[in-house]
């Protein structure tokens, strides 16, 4: 039970490095005191510009638009996830998520997933086809989830190892 929670953590974290590589850098902060107000409105979980989206002009996934609530998403609660994309082409069976999480230096997780069994999860279904891709999805997180600073980082391939995106989140869950 506990490992599958765990596993929607890992998936809300992914989801939620999507969504905040987009509104970090389309934000309406101009300035350093603005981004520091905003640090301070979430001093309980939450570090300024933790999320970094890897993904290049090779990828086969371009993100168009990601919007989570809560952002930053907080332990025990419900995150809604709403995201767009295009994908320049299929995506089929054999395509995987290498994924890690760490705890401080302490990696917690390293895994190879089939994306396809993923994305069961979310009602969509392989192969996902070239276009427009659309996603809208409630995830829980567990208030079981430790305190300390989450490092996740997920690679995404197709089964020809090509790469599909890439990112990488640190969230903080503080006391």
């Amino acid at each position: 039970m506990f490992k599958a929670k765990i596993f929607i953590f890992i998936a809300c974290l992914t989801f939620a490095t999507f969504a905040n590589a987009m509104t970090i850098y389309d934000s309406h902060i101009t300035n350093f005191e603005e981004e520091q107000l905003l640090v301070k409105e979430f001093p309980s979980n939450y570090i300024f510009e933790t999320i970094t989206d890897c993904s290049n002009d090779n990828d086969i996934l371009v993100i168009e638009n990601i919007f989570i609530s809560p952002d930053p998403p907080r332990r025990g609660e419900n995150v809604y996830i709403n995201a767009s994309g295009y994908l320049k082409k299929t995506v089929g069976f054999g395509s995987y998520v290498d994924l890690t999480v760490k705890l401080g230096l302490i990696k917690l997780l390293h895994q190879k997933l089939d994306l396809c069994e993923q994305v069961e999860k979310v009602d969509k279904s392989c192969p996902l086809e070239e276009g427009e891709q659309y996603l809208e999805t409630t995830v829980t997180l567990p208030k079981e989830i430790p305190f300390g600073k989450y490092t996740v980082e997920a690679y995404v391939y197709t089964a020809d190892e090509e790469r599909i995106t890439c990112l990488k989140a640190n969230v903080m869950f503080k006391p």
